[in-house]
């Protein structure tokens, strides 16, 4: 049987490393791009199994906007973004924003290569994996209480907030 090809889409070449190194030991072929414009040549190149992609690609397309392009232009390549961020809300997404067959990962399961291979593989198998959401300390926050807590995150003061959402200090 011939290896799985897997796409890593990383802009950090720390990452990239460490992410490829972990899929090449568990017998993946590894095709890296730092950006959204190499990952669409590449995938047209080499017509990857599955696609492993950062949120965050630095100026241009981010891994949202390339999940969708995948999906639409490649149907059968298995989608998983990876990113830092303790929720997909962070980054002003929802999981409605993923491409339904997209599966979602936090960075820090890199730090065990297994559960990265188990997602790898969970979407393979066509297993959508959204780990991200709903077991960490954001999870109960409602969309407009992580909307404010964004705010302030970007350093926003409370009335300022309160300005922006067109509602009362007091409510903010």
């Amino acid at each position: 049987m011939e290896p799985r090809s897997i796409l890593l889409v990383e802009d950090d070449p720390f990452t990239s490393g460490l992410v490829a190194s972990a899929l090449r030991t568990a017998g993946f072929v590894v095709h890296s791009a730092a950006n959204a414009r190499e990952a669409r040549e590449k995938v047209a190149e080499v017509d990857p199994d599955a696609a492993v992609l950062d949120l965050s690609l630095g100026p241009g397309p981010n891994g949202v906007d390339l999940a969708h392009i995948i999906d639409r232009q490649y149907p059968g390549v298995a989608l998983l973004l990876l990113t830092k961020l303790p929720d997909l809300r962070a980054a002003g997404y929802t999981m409605t924003d993923l491409p339904p067959t997209c599966g979602f990962l936090r960075k820090e399961a890199v730090s065990d290569p297994e559960q990265l291979i188990a997602a790898v593989e969970q979407a393979l198998n066509d297993h959508v994996v959204r780990e991200g959401r709903g077991d960490g300390p954001l999870a109960a926050l409602t969309a407009t209480q992580f909307a404010v807590l964004r705010a302030v995150a970007q350093g926003y003061t409370t009335p300022r907030i309160a300005e922006m959402r067109g509602t009362t200090v007091s409510a903010v």
